[in-house]
């Protein structure tokens, strides 16, 4: 029993109280009247009797005033039989009753009545409720029995209003089964007259001050005095005792009120003796409920500002009520589900009305959602409970009527947005827009929804069904045990598609039920939403569900289904279940269909198609499949087992897509070929759907190839003709068949038959087609003729290729030792494992190569040894590694044909993956001449490009080509050799040898716009025991010009330091420029260095000079340079001179005068003519040498000039020799060797004579013409 209707039940008996004891008190007053004094025992046996209990009375006075009765009482008190509990005690009381009143009324009407100290003990029975002990018994006013009703209330009212009485300490004791509970009253007043009556009451807890309750009650008579009165009630009542009394009553209630704050009030009227009005206000601070679930977890439902009004009112026909109520829920207290705030839970407004036997009710909107998100919170039956969480209601109820009417329950509603999820047989979906209408047994719904609803038949489809719109009827009927459901004029969008029909559910307490659905469809759309999901895959046999769902789809005009599915009993056999039955009749385009696990799909069917439960029969006019067109065909799935046939068409590459996408062994061999052509040709397929292993497929063929290519050598098969059979048994297939065509410029034979091996290949071979399938088309007129070979490409545990040839009629005008005439055989052997990827190869004795696949990647490895055989370890990485020995290296003959191979190709080798390229050779040959040995190993760098080791006699260092930096080439020798460039024969000429006029100048060559920039480092150049350098020189090359700067040499004690660059004159010719400066001490050390006399000495040496040349570097010549010399030395001399006017000055030198006097001429013959400066510039023009301001010589004591020309040509001078000495010393020896002999005696005398008086410059100009060997010196002038 509900904890409110309780404390209503107790709070009503507690008003009764005073009634039930004036009842025992008039009772008492009877039985005293009947008895005689001292028969008190007596009264107390029958009392006990009466309440089977005992019944102690202390005394007793009974007697009449008037014809009125009254009675005294003693102190009266009842306990159980054992004495262990109180059942009432009053310790005293007095009582009488208007006779006159009561014959009138026909009831006992109290004149007065007054009660002190009365207790009530009422005990908590199992059920909850409220009694005394066995075999007690509470009198029956305090155990009202029925129903509650009006007029009862209204008889009791009136019974009150007659009464006249007080009470003052009245207690009720209730005794719980854990706890007791106590309230009083500490004065109950009934009274009045004839023109009104009164009765007022306050209830509260003992040992609580304050007033739990209280009542008053106003009444007046009515035209016939209080049998038509008229009553006005006002109760109110703290919510705050209601805990401790639930705490007693509802101890194994199944909600336990935890805490209630507020205050209750309600307000009653009567008139002509019937309740006409009634209003109750509700004004709860907070109210908080909870119940344990079955796992034992509590639940708590609190809420905040409970408010509430409600009205109760009697009509002429009938009644009326309304109520309207809101409350608020802590976040707290919330179910999870409310965190999106729906609506609310219960409507707020509430109407109810009657009449007799029948009523109604009408409620506010409210929310389905919210309602149900409570379920945890309130306690619910079982049943119930499971339904509430397997339909999880959503939505919003906009209107709702309940009532009982023509003698059957009847409701209606109106339901916005409304969502359930699927229980049990009947479907889930939503949101939909419902009207719902029910009466009795029978219901009726119609419902509309929109592209937001959705529909879930969880017995039929995998998914819920995603509507675009939907409208329909829906009826139920509940049929004593049986229930049925049906659906009729349903119309679906779905998917784009139009679906209209119906269905029926019919379930039975035990007996055996169905679902049947029939759908016409329209424009269904299986291409972008998959099969399954418009199939009730649910009924479908697992294998047929798993091969619809394998890829099945396609698009359907129009098609119709068909659905039964039988629902057992409660007492049929589970191994004899019924069976579903399914039908489906579609017209197909755009379809797709499976052929087998892995194998490629049939597309673009077009046909119809028909499942009959699990018989599939398709027609196919049209299909494809990766490019394979398909005709005439035909689909049959019967007994688990699936047949195709039909009419094939397709192109070479499309049959190529289909066979690399068959699940078959020996397909990877398809991948490196392509195909250009047609072919044509049956397909037949059976496959078990249990036994996949189990296949047979048939593909016959004919076809006609215009290009068959594989792909990683580039080889081209053309004109390819022949039949093709593809036969597949289980997981063994294979092709067969024979063609020919034409490859490599000659004829091809291959007879087909991979069942058996493979394929055996015959036919000839171009050497043209050859080199240029091999990208070396430049050899072509090295590389001649026509050759046969043979080949087996074996196809078995493993695929292997054999290739062979004698290269009879294959000519070869290549260097040692490959080359070979047409006439010459020379075996040929290719041996290939395609499998494991590798390559052996043999060509005679000159050639071999092996080549192999890295496992996990796409890299390999290769090696090719020319000119020796070996076979060492593979390498530690992927790549090529080459290596080459040749006796006799001729750069000369092999840049040509290795010219042939490279071009085009990447220089960088990165087509090959070179990782290694070693050459090996005893004599690098020039012409007839053997430079040397030489070797040299080349590896790629990380960055790109290569680095070479070189080393041999000739030299010895390195060279690094990096593409990517600017300067790409890097040369850095730490040796040099130029004796065998330079043999010992040969002698170094001097400058004045290059006179001779030249060929004419060569144009910039087209090689100079390729020559990558870079740099050159040559530490020492050896010649003939003399040492040079180092050397350094960095150049860039442009189409235009090559730049070489910075340029030095070191030769001696002289370093030189310059540029040189050449550049193009117009396109037939091309001009060098040099500039370069001389730094350094002694200048003979150079000339030593370079093999020539050291005619000069310095100690030290500064030149600058700027030449320039037409025609190449090494085009130099005198006579056609022209460029400027500027020279300046110090501290030097002349030696070995043949020249005049060197002589001339030599002689002429103060410091050698004595020496010249005694006829000593040894320094002119030895060590040669001594000076401390020589400065000077000179012009070089047409192989002319002519100076730009005279040339001076300044030596310990004179000073020369030299001013002139000299004709390189003829080797002819024409200079002016100028002298300036003191006469002191000087001018004598001059004079005397210029011929003059009289006028140096004299000034001789005269400066012996005069000594230094006479010490002053004298000046003397010479003219020296005539050859080198031998010019003429003759003397222009004196000063």
């Amino acid at each position: 029993m509900p904890v409110t209707r309780q404390v209503m039940r107790w709070t009503l008996t507690l008003l009764a109280l005073g009634l039930a004891t004036v009842a025992i008190l008039t009772l008492l007053a009877r039985l005293a009247l009947c008895l005689a004094d001292g028969q008190t025992s007596r009264l107390e046996a029958l009392l006990s009797a009466r309440f089977a209990a005992q019944t102690r009375i202390d005394s007793l006075e009974a007697g009449l005033v008037r014809f009125d009765p009254y009675l005294k009482l003693g102190a009266l008190s009842l306990r159980t039989r054992d004495g262990d509990r109180p059942l009432l005690e009053v310790q005293g009381g007095q009582l009488r009753l208007d006779t006159w009143q009561s014959l009138r009324e026909g009831l006992p009407v109290v004149e007065s009545a007054r009660l002190e100290g009365m207790t009530l003990h009422l005990y908590q029975s199992a059920q909850g409720g409220g009694h005394w002990p066995d075999p007690a018994e509470l009198p029956p006013e305090l155990q009202p029995e029925g129903e509650f009703a009006l007029e009862r209330l209204d008889f009791w009212v009136g019974v009150l209003l007659r009464q006249r009485a007080w009470a003052e300490d009245v207690r009720v004791v209730l005794h719980g089964q854990e706890r007791r509970v106590a309230f009083e009253a500490p004065r109950l007043l009934m009274t009045g007259d004839a023109r009104r009556a009164h009765l007022e009451g306050r209830l509260r807890l003992v040992g609580d001050a304050d007033v739990a309750m209280q009542v008053a009650l106003e009444v007046l008579p009515g035209e016939v005095g209080f049998r038509d009165f008229s009553a006005a009630l006002q109760a109110d009542m703290h919510l705050d005792t209601l805990v401790e009394l639930a705490a007693v009553l509802g101890r194994d209630q199944p909600l336990h009120l935890d805490e209630a704050r507020g205050e209750a009030r309600l307000w009653g009227r009567w008139h002509r003796g019937r309740l006409a009005d009634a209003r109750l206000a509700l004004d709860v601070e907070r109210l908080a409920v909870s119940h344990r679930d079955a796992k034992g977890e509590r639940h708590q439902l609190a809420l905040d500002s409970v408010t509430g009004r409600g009205q109760w009112l009697r009509g002429e026909s009938g009644w009326q009520a309304w109520f309207q109520g809101n409350a608020e829920s802590p976040e707290r207290s919330e179910p999870d589900e409310l965190a999106s705030r729906w609506g609310p839970a219960l409507p707020y407004r509430w109407h109810l009305n009657g009449d007799g036997e029948e009523w109604w009710l009408n409620t506010s909107a409210f929310d389905l959602g919210s309602l149900a998100a409570w379920r945890d919170r309130v306690p619910l039956p079982e049943a119930l409970a499971r339904a509430v969480d397997s339909l999880d209601p959503r939505g919003r109820v906009a209107g709702f009527g309940l009532g009982f009417r023509e003698g059957q329950w009847q409701a209606r509603a109106s339901l916005h947005g409304v969502e359930v999820s699927p229980w049990q047989q009947a479907p889930g979906g939503g949101p939909l827009d419902m009207w719902v209408e029910a009466r009795g047994g029978h219901g009726l719904v119609r419902f509309s929804g929109n592209e937001t609803s959705t529909l879930h038949f969880p017995e039929v489809f995998a998914a819920p069904m995603a509507l675009d719109h939907a409208s329909g009827e829906v009826r139920w009927v509940y049929d004593g045990p049986r229930s049925m459901v049906s659906g009729r004029d349903l119309r679906v969008g779905w998917n784009g598609a139009e679906v209209i029909g119906g269905f029926g559910l019919s379930v039975g307490q035990g007996d055996r039920g169905g679902f049947g659905l029939t759908l016409a469809l329209e424009e269904v759309d299986a291409v972008e939403t998959p099969l399954v999901e418009w199939l009730p895959v649910a009924i479908l046999d697992d294998d047929l569900r798993d091969w619809l769902a394998d890829g099945v789809a396609g698009r359907v005009p129009e098609g119709a289904l068909r659905l039964h599915v039988p629902l057992s009993g409660d007492d049929d056999d589970q191994d004899d279940q019924p069976s579903p039955s399914f039908g489906l009749d579609l017209a197909i385009r755009d379809g797709r269909l499976p052929m087998a696990p892995g194998w490629p799909m049939l597309e673009g069917i077009e046909g119809r198609m028909r499942l009959d439960d699990t018989f599939l029969e398709a027609e196919v006019k049209h299909a494809e499949s990766l490019g394979v067109k398909a005709s005439n065909g035909r689909v049959r799935l019967a007994d688990e087992r699936l047949e195709v046939a039909g009419n094939l068409d397709a192109s070479a590459s499309a049959l190529r897509r289909f066979l690399m996408s068959m699940p078959v062994e020996g397909r990877a061999i398809m991948e490196e070929w392509q195909a250009e052509g047609h072919a044509e040709g049956a397909l037949q397929l059976e496959l078990p759907l249990e036994r996949p292993e189990a296949l047979d497929l048939l593909i016959e063929t004919q076809a006609s190839l215009e290009l068959l290519e594989y792909r990683p050598l580039n080889l081209q098969v053309r004109e390819l003709r022949g039949p093709l059979t593809w036969r597949q048994q289980g997981a063994e297939g294979g092709l067969t068949g024979r063609l020919e065509g034409r490859l490599l410029g000659g004829p091809l034979r291959a007879d087909i038959d991979t069942l058996n091996g493979g394929l055996d290949l015959a036919g000839a071979a171009e050497a043209e087609a050859l080199l240029e399938l091999g990208g070396a088309s430049l050899l072509a007129e090295r590389l001649t003729g026509r050759f046969d070979w043979r080949g087996r490409l074996g196809i078995d545990d493993e695929v292997s290729l054999r290739l062979q040839s004698s290269l009879q009629g294959l000519a070869a005008d290549l260097p040692a030792p490959l080359g070979k005439p047409a006439a010459q055989s020379r075996p040929l052997r290719l041996d290939m494992n395609l499998t494991h990827g590798y390559l052996d190869g043999r060509l005679g004795e000159a050639l071999k190569l092996r080549w192999r696949s890295l496992p996990g990647d796409e890299r390999s490895q290769g090696q090719v040894w020319l000119g020796r055989q070996s076979a060492p370890a593979w390498p530690s990485e992927a790549g090529w590694w080459i290596d080459a020995y040749l006796p006799r290296l001729s750069p000369a003959a092999w840049s040509e044909p290795l010219a042939g191979v490279a071009g085009g190709r990447d220089t960088g080798g990165a087509g090959l993956d070179l990782r290694e390229v070693r050459v090996a050779s005893d004599c690098l040959q020039h012409k007839d001449r053997c430079l040397g040995s030489f070797y040299t190993t080349a590896r790629p760098q990380p960055g790109g490009g290569w680095h070479l080791a070189l080393d041999g006699s000739l030299l010895e260092g390195s060279l690094d080509y990096r593409p990517r930096l600017t300067e790409p080439l890097d040369i850095g020798l730490s040796r040099l050799s130029l004796d065998a460039l330079m043999p010992t024969g040969q002698q170094v000429g001097s400058l004045l040898d290059e006179i001779a006029t030249p060929p004419e100048p060569k144009p910039l060559p087209v090689w100079v716009a390729d020559l990558p920039g870079g740099r050159l480092r040559i530490a020492d150049i050896e010649r003939q025991g003399r040492r040079l350098g180092p050397l350094t020189a960095r150049w860039q090359a442009t189409p235009e010009r090559l730049s070489i700067a910075p340029l030095g040499l070191t030769v001696g004690e002289i370093s030189a330091h310059g540029e040189l660059v050449w550049e193009a004159a117009g396109p037939e010719a091309s001009l060098t420029r040099a500039r370069l400066e001389l730094v350094g001490r002694d200048l003979g050390t150079a000339l030593e260095r370079l093999a020539q006399d050291p005619v000069i000495r310095s100690g030290e040496t500064r030149v600058k000079s700027q030449l320039a040349w037409p025609g190449t570097p090494w085009q130099f010549a005198l006579e056609r340079s022209r460029g400027s010399v500027e020279a300046e030395l110090r501290d030097g001399r002349f030696v070995k001179l043949e020249s005049a006017p060197a002589r001339l000055v030599g002689l002429l030198n103060i410091d050698n005068l004595v020496r010249r006097l005694r006829l000593d001429f040894s320094d002119m013959t030895g060590r040669g003519t001594a000076f401390d400066r020589v400065t000077g510039a000179a012009t070089l023009y047409g192989g002319s040498l002519e100076t730009r301001g005279p040339v001076q010589i300044v030596g310990p004591a004179t000073r020369f000039t030299l001013d002139g020309s000299v004709a390189l040509a003829r080797r002819e001078l024409d200079m002016q020799l100028g002298v300036t000495l003191p006469v002191s010393r000087n001018l004598p020896l001059a004079a005397v060797i210029a011929g003059a002999p009289v006028v140096g005696g004299a000034l001789f005398i005269a400066d012996r004579l005069f000594g230094d008086a006479i010490d002053s410059v004298t000046r003397i100009h010479y003219r020296v013409r005539g050859p080198w060997t031998a010019p003429r010196i003759s003397v222009e002038s004196a000063e």
